[in-house]
């Protein structure tokens, strides 16, 4: 079942044949009171209202994609639903959230499959690549009995434990195999992946993966377990694999009381992916013509007595040699003719702590909203120089993709990346630069 971000999912709403049951209710509800996912959406007494998070939701056998919403569309129409799934997936890629350089592929395998399909397909075809390139194995210290003496003794253990059996030796020894953390951590999300999808192929390929793959006991997984992770030159081809897997293994919530209802959510925020997606943008647009691209770190704008403060960070900060310094903000929604007050306060702050002559709000391109650009004006009690340059702010609407319909490979430039007006607008824009 497909959705967008901010709508509602009633109880009994049919979508292409699928229906949302009361039980699918119970167990979001229950994701929502065990697991604190406020954050993705809010529960309602006949249904339930998603917030700024896209991604997908699996709770039991129901799938649940929520896809970004720019505006109003035809829910009735899976058009506009398989459009926005291929651009979701694409801003993923190229802002850097999910490495993936085999997702043309995954597309044309799983078109017709659930978003959570298209991941564990991306999953199995690393994992199929680390294969082909063959295991890293590692060295790793391994204490206790042995038949042959191998290794340093442990002379405390040794006597405790060997002094009717003689023949034995507790050691401290080297050994060199595939036991370690990244070959275990990537065994225990293939373990979990025939819970996810009831796709044959899908299921196929993690059966073969398995038969290959080095065995390992299980471990507990945390975020801690994955920040032990340590990458080197043998082990940099494991990250894509890894990205996936900590997705999968720290968002997997399983029904404890057995049963096929295990919980999963792979979701992201709808408004840092904008950002990252656009900064990341810009930096390969620019970079080659020596303009520095970057988001700044945090500084204090206000400090209390007390030793509190208030920080400041713009989304993004560009660098032109000689000319100045021009700051955008990425704002995921709509502005409704103009740009709200708070952000216009919020860069004009900005424009003074940078010394930028331009400002820049970055929209998502929608049909009814029209570009506007405006002069903050000069402090009434400050004197004004003769030389001094104003300070622009710009609202600027991005279109991502094509607006063609249907579908095809539109979405797709000549260069291999997401269609993106956003060069072309900062030109229009940004001309006394």
């Amino acid at each position: 079942m497909q959705v967008l971000e901010y709508s509602t999912l009633s109880i009994g709403d049919e979508r292409k044949g699928v229906t949302f049951e009361l039980r699918h209710w119970k167990q979001l509800f229950r994701y929502h009171d065990e697991y604190a996912a406020h954050r993705y959406y809010d529960m309602r007494h006949d249904g339930v209202k998603f917030r700024s998070y896209v991604g997908v939701i699996q709770a039991g056998d129901l799938t649940l994609e929520i896809l970004p919403k720019v505006e109003d569309v035809d829910t009735a129409s899976g058009t506009t639903f398989l459009k926005w799934r291929d651009i979701l997936l694409r801003m993923l890629r190229e802002s850097g959230t999910l490495p993936m350089d085999s997702l043309n592929n995954a597309l044309l395998r799983e078109k017709e499959n659930s978003l959570l399909d298209i991941y564990l397909d991306l999953f199995l075809t690393e994992i199929e690549a680390l294969l082909h390139r063959g295991l890293v194995k590692r060295y790793r210290h391994t204490e206790g009995q042995q038949t042959a003496l191998r290794g340093a003794i442990q002379f405390g253990r040794h006597l405790a434990q060997n002094l009717v059996h003689q023949e034995r030796f507790y050691t401290r020894h080297q050994t060199y195999d595939h036991l370690h953390l990244h070959n275990q951590l990537i065994r225990q999300a293939l373990l979990l992946l025939p819970r996810l999808t009831s796709s044959t192929t899908l299921r196929g390929r993690t059966a073969q993966a398995m038969l290959q793959w080095a065995e390992a006991p299980t471990l507990k997984v945390t975020a801690t377990t994955f920040a032990r992770l340590s990458f080197n030159r043998k082990t940099e081809a494991y990250r894509p694999a890894l990205v996936i897997a900590r997705l999968l293994l720290l968002n997997h919530r399983p029904d404890l009381r057995g049963g096929t209802n295990d919980l999963v959510a792979l979701l992201f925020n709808m408004n840092q992916l904008w950002e990252r997606y656009l900064l990341r943008t810009l930096q390969r647009l620019y970079s080659p013509m020596g303009w520095t691209v970057h988001k700044p770190g945090y500084q204090v704008l206000w400090q209390g007595e007390d030793g509190t403060t208030s920080q400041m960070q713009p989304d993004i900060l560009i660098e032109v040699p000689n000319e100045g310094n021009i700051v955008l903000d990425a704002k995921w929604k709509r502005p409704h003719g103009r740009p709200a007050e708070s952000d216009l306060r919020q860069l004009f702050a900005y424009a003074h702590y940078y010394n930028a002559k331009h400002t820049v709000l970055l929209y998502p391109h929608t049909v009814t909203e029209q570009a506007v650009r405006g002069t903050f004006q000069h402090p009434k009690h400050l004197p004004t120089c003769a030389d001094e340059e104003s300070v622009q702010c710009s609202t600027i609407f991005v279109q991502v993709g094509s607006s063609q319909q249907p579908m095809g490979t539109d979405n797709v430039g000549a260069d291999g990346y997401l269609r993106c007006s956003l060069s072309q607008e900062l030109s229009q824009w940004l001309t006394p630069i």
